[in-house]
């Protein structure tokens, strides 16, 4: 087994989420949104998740003045959209209107939600962890929208047919296919 000259994350996949946020100002409403893959589940009760945005970026100075933001799971035939997002800043561009995503209001929070993800979680800004290049911020689930052609006959997402994006070493993979059940060398004997 080779060993790499210099140490690298190789922790993957990583999703591919959109995250939404609105800052009111003197001039308008400014939504925008930001493709993150540093994102991932803190805490079961309460839900809780961490998304992670480099120091300086527009959308974390906005997270933490308005203390909200919400995470859209879009899936892979959205590719186009969500790259264009993360090519443009969002202090200089409507994103909304560049991408043609659209938006719907969200229910506990005042910021949008994207109509084209399947999933969107509605997040109150619980803490935030500074790190050298980037912070973390960690964020309470108050609300989760799924659309109604994507859940399944059990009432659960149907990932198979969100066709979740993945990040991979600097390229946007698919999820492939379902395996197996979690815990399923106990439940087959």
């Amino acid at each position: 087994m080779a060993v790499l000259k210099r140490v690298k994350n190789f922790l993957a996949p990583l999703p591919v989420v959109l995250v939404t946020t609105r800052l009111k100002q003197k001039s308008g409403i400014s939504d925008n949104i930001i493709p993150i893959s540093w994102a991932g589940i803190i805490e079961a009760a309460p839900h809780m998740v961490n998304i992670n945005i480099s120091r300086g970026k527009y959308s974390g100075k906005v997270i933490k003045k308005t203390r909200e933001f919400a995470i859209a799971i879009p899936g892979a035939r959205n590719l186009k959209e969500i790259d264009i997002c993360g090519t443009v800043h969002g202090d200089k561009t409507d994103k909304f209107e560049l991408t043609g995503l659209e938006k719907f209001e969200a229910d506990e929070i005042n910021v949008p939600l994207i109509k084209q993800c399947p999933i969107n979680m509605e997040c109150r800004l619980e803490n935030i962890i500074s790190f050298k290049s980037h912070d973390m911020y960690v964020g309470r689930i108050v609300s989760t929208h799924i659309d109604d052609d994507y859940i399944d006959k059990d009432g659960e997402p149907d990932f198979k047919k969100i066709d979740m994006l993945c990040f991979v070493n600097g390229d946007y993979w698919t999820m492939g296919k379902r395996v197996e059940k979690l815990f399923f060398t106990r439940t087959r004997k």
